[in-house]
Parts: structure tokens; sequence; C-alpha cells
């Protein structure tokens, strides 16, 4: 990826999350996913999916702070308050050997749930160790961090 000089905002499953990516990127809308990516590439596929729990015999914080209990890799981001969780592993898909990189990002909204974004960057196995690829996978986790849950409208 070349220098990026602009991010845009995009707000997703009718506004429950919202995050921001790179400006050039495109969206395809896959049901209960969203993907994104540069256009026209071979390597370098981000997918989105929202999971909410609501728990009217447990506190949101409390929840929150169980689901994450145990787990490796996990901070808090200090802007948002948003719990992140970061794991990787390799895979095969069709035949194809691909690398995921994996943000967990969750957060309390009021009054009564948690909100669950998980985030997958895939790569070609044999791109993960070029410069483009880790430039990528380090902006993609500073900005999926600092995601945006918004509650129900």
């Amino acid at each position: 990826m070349e220098k990026i000089t602009r991010l845009d905002r995009v707000s997703i499953f009718g506004g429950k999350l919202s995050f921001l990516i790179p400006h050039e990127w495109i969206e395809e809308d896959e049901g209960d996913n969203y993907l994104y990516q540069e256009p026209e590439t071979d390597s370098g596929w981000l997918r989105v999916t929202l999971i909410t729990f609501r728990n009217a015999e447990e506190e949101p914080g409390q929840r929150l702070k169980r689901h994450f209990e145990g787990q490796d890799n996990v901070t808090v981001e200090k802007r948002t308050g948003n719990v992140v969780r970061f794991y990787e592993k390799d895979s095969e898909e069709e035949g194809v050997l691909i690398h995921n990189y994996n943000w967990t990002v969750a957060n309390v909204v009021l009054p009564d749930m948690v909100r669950e974004a998980v985030f997958s960057y895939t790569v070609l196995l044999d791109r993960v160790k070029m410069e483009n690829t880790r430039t990528t996978v380090l902006l993609i986790g500073e900005l999926v961090s600092q995601a945006e849950f918004s509650p129900p409208t």
C-alpha cells in the first residue's frame, strides 16, 4: 500500500458500528458481514462481522470483562475504552495458503448490551513478510481498535 493520504469513516450494520478505512478501499456487503479491499487486489481482504450480547441478569460491563477473561493479547484502547484482542493464524482456503490477522473489538453499549466486532484481514501466505503487508496490518490494527459502537435506533 502506498502512503495513505485520506481515511473515510464507514458506518455499517444499520449504523451500529463505524470505523475508518483507507479512502481507496472498496466495500462489498456480504449480508452478515462486510468486505473491504484495495481495488483490483489479489491479496488483502478485510472482513467485518458484528455480534450483540444482551443479558438482563448480568451488567454489560461484567459481561464484557467475563468475555475476555483468560484470553491472550487483550488490550484496552485508551480513547474509546474498547477491549481489543489480536491473534493471527495460517490456514488454507480452497487449496490456497493464507494468513489471517484477527481483531476482536468490543465495548458496552448502554443500557444493556455488549457489541463485538470481529475484523479479519486475510493475505496470501507468501505476502506475510512483505513491508506493504506489515504496514497495512499495523494501520488496520490502529483503525479497528478505535471503532465506535452505537446504540440501537
